[in-house]
């Protein structure tokens, strides 16, 4: 990770703040480990920073990571160090609401297949399939950002009875739709890919379309609820 450059310390603690290329920063407030009260705010400070007035003092592009943010800023306009204190002072003012979008849910079809770590995430956890399922399908949770590939959606919100470390062996490739987990997080994949998390099941909505005026189904602050179509197992 880049040195910080600077850090703030209005807020109970050192917020770094390091250089991302020429024109850009990236701000870290998080401690390592994740916290949902830091990414409610990052959402907050995201937004701000994406409106008309920031946009013409020369902010040209932001990006939420999962308790991080990338500014992207025209070093033109803007110096490096104005750049900062801005991004600086607007985390101090921004507010943990429980920003949320909208609700999303998904059919899924768990085992088989198409979700062929249904079986042995249950046995890992020692645990009954049917109690796997009814966890993962009763929670309730939270797009945290973004990333890894278009549409894939870093959720946040798993039962912590599923906390489960990434597959020893990633697979090649995983299809479109595959629902999945590991450690903390939750996802369903966009397009098929390579992975390491571990699949519970399928859906069969579209999560990206690059043809759509909004290609991304889900969006930081969206509430997703996964609902049961058949179990395999």
């Amino acid at each position: 990770m880049a040195r910080p450059l600077w850090t703030s310390r209005l807020d109970n603690g050192a917020v770094p703040v390091s250089m991302a290329g020429v024109g850009g920063l990236l701000l870290n407030p998080s401690n390592g480990t994740f916290d949902l009260v830091i990414q409610e705010r990052l959402l907050d400070l995201a937004t701000t920073l994406r409106g008309k007035a920031h946009a013409d003092a020369g902010v040209r592009q932001v990006i939420l990571g999962v308790n991080n943010l990338l500014l992207k800023f025209d070093p033109l306009t803007l110096h490096p160090k104005a750049a900062c204190d801005m991004l600086l002072a607007l985390w101090e003012q921004a507010s943990p609401r429980g920003v949320k979008g909208k609700t999303v849910e998904f059919q899924v079809d768990y085992g088989g297949a198409l979700g062929p770590d249904l079986i042995p995430v249950a046995e890992q956890l020692g645990m009954s399939v049917a109690d796997v399922v009814r966890l993962h399908s009763e929670a309730n949770y939270i797009v945290a950002a973004i990333g890894s590939m278009p549409g894939y959606a870093y959720m946040v919100g798993l039962p912590p009875e599923l906390t489960l470390k990434r597959r020893d062996v990633p697979r090649v490739s995983l299809p479109k739709g595959s629902v999945v987990i590991a450690g903390v997080q939750a996802s369903v994949f966009p397009m098929a890919g390579p992975c390491g998390w571990h699949a519970l099941g399928h859906t069969a909505a579209t999560l990206f379309d690059p043809h759509s005026n909004h290609p991304c189904l889900l969006a930081p602050g969206d509430v997703v609820r996964f609902n049961v179509g058949k179990v395999n197992a």
